[in-house]
């Protein structure tokens, strides 16, 4: 055999051999390069619920309101004579307590309101989202390249092993 014939031989062996590599990475890629494929996402939803007792505290509140609802008689006996008895009219009161918080009415002789407690319950909901989207592998990229290829030396093609950097699409990655 010739040395043309020994070229040809090996044109023809790389020619076969780069077709089949492109038609497998062609039919691997066809799948991969759907536009309308969405990466699968991960959501994470955390929800917190913090239940807060809030007191609120007045000492002598100061009324809003006093008026005069009605007045009733009270019988006060005199304890010396037995039968002097002497009738009051005494004023019965209704007084009205309000702050932003509250709001209390007290009503009777002479009343007043000496402190009052509010217990409210408030919750507050706190809630989290977290997203994890997975991106998808990126197939092209540039690096340092080892492996074995034919090289042409001399009008002849030689297989022989190659160290470089190239560009290079990516089939496995791991």
């Amino acid at each position: 055999m010739t040395s043309g014939d020994l070229v040809k031989l090996y044109a023809k062996i790389a020619g076969v051999v780069i077709v089949f590599m492109l038609a497998i990475a062609g039919i691997y890629s066809i799948g991969r390069c759907s536009r309308n494929q969405v990466p699968d996402a991960k959501i994470i939803v955390q929800v917190d619920t913090l239940y807060l007792h809030d007191t609120i505290c007045i000492e002598k509140p100061v009324p809003v309101i006093t008026r005069t609802i009605d007045t009733f008689l009270v019988a006060v006996t005199d304890t010396f004579w037995i039968k002097d008895t002497v009738y009051l009219n005494l004023p019965r009161e209704q007084k009205i307590y309000r702050e932003k918080n509250f709001r209390a009415w007290i009503s009777g002789y002479r009343p007043a309101l000496d402190s009052i407690h509010i217990f409210r319950n408030t919750h507050q909901i706190i809630t989290s989202t977290t997203i994890h989207q997975k991106q998808k592998p990126r197939r092209w990229g540039i690096g340092i390249q080892a492996g074995y290829g034919l090289t042409y030396d001399q009008k002849t093609f030689k297989p022989a092993p190659y160290i470089g950097i190239g560009l290079s699409y990516h089939l496995l990655t791991f």
